[in-house]
Order: structure tokens, then C-alpha cells, then sequence
């Protein structure tokens, strides 16, 4: 029944939301080329949809997306735990990290295009550098947060080193991992668009640019509202996956 109840408030929410914006857009206190309503945005969609412009962004944006998360996730994930669990990684490597995390990812973007080109390779690895660094983070608080006395009780019924690292850290430190990685995905829709607005022939980011350059506010809207929806499916995604892996974990 509450869950019920959420929805419901979450539907008539949006609804209530759709209709004042087409109120004020038709009011005739703003240019409605400049704030379209949301039918014009909605045929705006089925245009590309008939097109068949709409899935094909969609889906290339995806594709970057995904194998940029995994990679960067992989990458965080084995860093926080070397810098969490071996000093001499924490005194080099880590502080390099450090320093490299206070960059934003987009300041890399013309970097990576001229060493890469326009191609597939420089998305992946500009959303892959944007995801790193809040999975390692994440990753390292947990490590260094595990209690020592769990893994000298593991060490004395005789495990080994790989299983006192499965077992007790990395087991120990997923609640932080999860989390981190949860971070990482709205980072890697932030980078990707950056990346797609800077240089690609295909992409929801790229798609937005040349409505821009057309003046089709719709298609912009349409654009901006498509990657908050994907956003949202990836996170409701992420969640019910973790829930079925880890279910000792919380999230919301």
C-alpha cells in the first residue's frame, strides 16, 4: 500500500509539473519558440522517433556510457584497494590520484580529442577517467575503514591472503564501493555529453548541439530530458542489481 501510495504521488507529481509548464509556455509571457510547451516537445519526439534519429542516439550514447563505467569502475575499484591496503601505493600513486581528481573531466576533452581523435575510443575514456576517481575514493574509505580485528580473525582460522582480500576487504568494503559506483554514473553521463558536444557525429550530447545551431529549442528540451530519463533508468537499474547481488546493502 505505501508503495502504491509513492507512485501514485510520483505520477500525478509529473503530471501537475507537465501541465503548468504548458500553461506558462501558451500564457503568452514568454516566447513560446524560446520555451516551447511540452506537446511541441513530445511531437518534437515522435519526429525522431519516425526519423528513426531518436534510438539511434540513444543507444550509441548508451554503448559509450556503459563500457566507460565498467572500465573506470574496474580501474577505481583495484586502486582504492592497493592504496587502502599497501602504504607505499597511499604515499605515491594515491597522491597523484588526489591531485588528478581536482581536475574536471571536461578540462580534458580537447586533450583527448587531439590525441585521439573524434572516434569511439575518446568517449569511453573520458566518461572511463570521470568515473575513477569517485569509485576509488569510495573504494579506499572502505578498505582503510574495514576493522582489523576481522582480518586477523580470518588470518587465524588459516585463510591466505587472496581470501582475507575477497572475504573480509573487498566483501567489507562494498556498501563504500556501491556508493561510489552510484556516483560514477551520473559522472559518466556529465563527461559523456561534454565529449559529444565537442566532437561526435552521433549522441543525445551531440544531438542537443545541432538543435542549438537550428534554433529547435524542442529538440534541445527533448535532448536534455532524454538524458535525465536515462539517467534515472541507470540508476533505478543499478540499484535493483545490487539489491539482487548484495542484498545486505541499502540503497534508495
Amino acid at each position: 500500500m505505501k508503495n502504491n501510495y509513492k507512485n501514485y504521488s510520483t505520477i500525478a507529481t509529473f503530471i501537475i509539473f507537465l501541465l503548468l509548464w504548458e500553461f506558462i509556455s501558451k500564457s503568452g509571457f514568454f516566447n513560446i519558440n524560446l520555451f516551447p510547451p511540452p506537446t511541441k516537445v513530445f511531437r518534437a519526439f515522435l519526429e525522431s522517433l519516425l526519423t528513426g534519429e531518436f534510438f539511434n542516439d540513444v543507444s550509441i550514447s548508451l554503448i559509450r556510457a556503459i563500457f566507460g563505467f565498467a572500465i573506470g569502475s574496474m580501474i577505481g575499484i583495484c586502486l582504492g584497494i592497493l592504496t587502502g591496503r599497501i602504504t607505499i601505493f597511499r604515499l605515491t600513486i594515491g597522491q597523484i590520484a588526489h591531485f588528478l581528481r581536482n581536475i574536471p573531466s571536461i578540462a580534458f576533452v580537447p586533450l583527448v580529442i587531439v590525441w585521439f581523435g573524434i572516434g569511439e575510443t575518446s568517449k569511453i575514456l573520458l566518461v572511463m577517467w570521470g568515473v575513477i576517481f569517485p569509485v576509488w575514493i569510495s573504494t579506499h574509505q572502505g578498505v582503510i575503514n574495514i576493522d582489523k580485528h576481522h582480518i586477523w580473525a580470518i588470518k587465524s582460522l588459516g585463510a591466505n591472503r587472496l581470501q582475507t582480500l575477497k572475504e573480509v576487504i573487498f566483501y567489507g568494503s562494498i556498501p563504500f564501493i556501491v556508493s561510489g559506483m552510484r556516483i560514477g554514473i551520473a559522472i559518466s553521463f556529465i563527461t559523456l555529453v561534454a565529449a559529444e558536444m565537442a566532437g561526435a557525429f552521433s549522441g543525445v550530447g551531440y544531438r542537443i548541439l545541432t538543435s542549438h545551431l537550428i534554433f529547435r529549442v524542442d529538440k534541445m528540451i527533448l535532448g536534455i530530458a532524454t538524458l535525465g530519463l536515462m539517467g534515472l533508468v541507470a540508476d533505478r537499474c543499478y540499484i535493483i542489481a545490487v539489491k539482487n547481488l548484495f542484498p545486505w546493502v541499502q540503497l534508495r
